[in-house]
């Protein structure tokens, strides 16, 4: 299995004193450091409009990571795909793929935010059939000779991209948890994309997340069985998948005090962007829950020392074989950058471990 570091979202918070600079430059640092303690790849988010600086601008901060290190993936996950134009990211992608020698992962999601949509200019029922072509586009404009496609939403004739990624392609992840998300991966990527942080089925009715093992093994199933729909059965099952934690040298208790305003942080951001009612998130501060709220919210992560976070990871392992890759998010708003640090080295001990 492979474990990167995720997800690194360039957001400055008032109350840290950083301004947007000086936090680019610590998380360029963290992720450096994390090719360091051999970490197999760090992960990049895009989202736009947002006060806190949320990165928007994914693909310059990936040729910024690829400049500063020289093995470690460099992961985008992921891209909100309806926002663009397909002959732009495919020249952009292939550029930065180039720039870090062939080490490009490119994640595309359709995206949930109507403000995103409506600042680009795209309609949001068209989201689905503009993120299908546009995967057909990037294929074309990777491969040898010139685009050549009439679609609903694009049609590109004529022109050839160079360059062209080093390996002849960059491996496209999606994710999803409907039915039909799962399916259009299946036809459509390389890889599955689970997101294990937030549980998109029933995070807008009840604001938390169900257990991690179960959610795994059932997302595996499905994307397995959508493989064989699609005659890819025999095919290695590359799957990804998203998870929250954070490590300390002296246990649970001091991860989740260390990480526990950031990961909360969080949780309010996501339960504005999935229309829960300011009332429902508006408490969910460290200082205002009750005893049993803060193990709820730390169940939803994996907290503690090298041992306790790699016997989970094995657990993840044992459901999906060899092909998982765990996008570890040791990084947080706000989370002190020492912190943070320590957080990375310990996961390069879990990876040490589980290699």
């Amino acid at each position: 299995m492979e474990i990167g570091l995720g997800v690194f979202s360039g957001e400055a918070l008032p109350d840290t004193g950083l301004d947007q600079s000086e936090e680019l430059e610590l998380s360029l640092r963290e992720m450096e450091h994390a090719e360091r303690v051999g970490l197999d790849a760090v992960w990049i988010t895009e989202h736009h409009f947002l006060e806190s600086g949320y990165v928007g601008s994914v693909l310059p901060y990936a040729a910024a990571l690829a400049a500063r290190t020289t093995r470690i993936g460099v992961g985008i996950s992921v891209a909100l795909a309806p926002l663009y134009e397909p002959i732009r990211l495919a020249e952009d992608a292939a550029f930065v793929d180039q720039l870090s020698n062939g080490r490009l992962r490119l994640g595309l999601a359709l995206g949930y935010r109507d403000v995103e949509y409506e600042g680009f200019g795209v309609r949001r029922p068209t989201r689905v059939r503009r993120t299908e072509e546009l995967c057909e586009i990037l294929r074309q404009a990777w491969s040898p000779g010139p685009v050549d496609f009439e679609g609903r939403h694009f049609t590109r004739r004529g022109v050839e991209v160079f360059p062209k990624p080093v390996h002849g392609s960059i491996p496209l992840l999606m994710g999803g948890h409907a039915p039909a998300a799962i399916d259009r991966v299946a036809r459509l990527a390389d890889a599955f994309i689970m997101d294990g942080g937030t549980d998109s089925d029933v995070f807008a009715e009840r604001g938390h997340n169900r257990g991690i093992l179960e959610r795994v093994e059932t997302g595996h199933r499905l994307y397995c069985e959508a493989l064989e729909r699609h005659g890819r059965g025999d095919e290695p099952v590359q799957f990804y998948l998203t998870l929250g934690g954070f490590l300390h040298e002296d246990g649970a208790d001091a991860a989740w005090e260390a990480v526990r305003d950031g990961y909360m942080y969080t949780r309010r951001v996501y339960g504005d962007w999935y229309g829960l009612r300011p009332e429902e998130y508006e408490g969910w501060y460290p200082d205002r829950m009750s005893p049993d709220e803060h193990a709820r919210r730390r169940g939803e992560m994996s907290l503690g020392t090298p041992d306790d976070v790699a016997d989970l990871l094995g657990r993840l392992r044992d459901i999906v074989g060899d092909g998982l890759h765990v996008m570890f998010r040791s990084k947080y708003p706000g989370v002190d950058h020492d912190a943070t640090m320590r957080s990375v080295s310990l996961l390069g001990e879990v990876r040490d471990r589980l290699a």
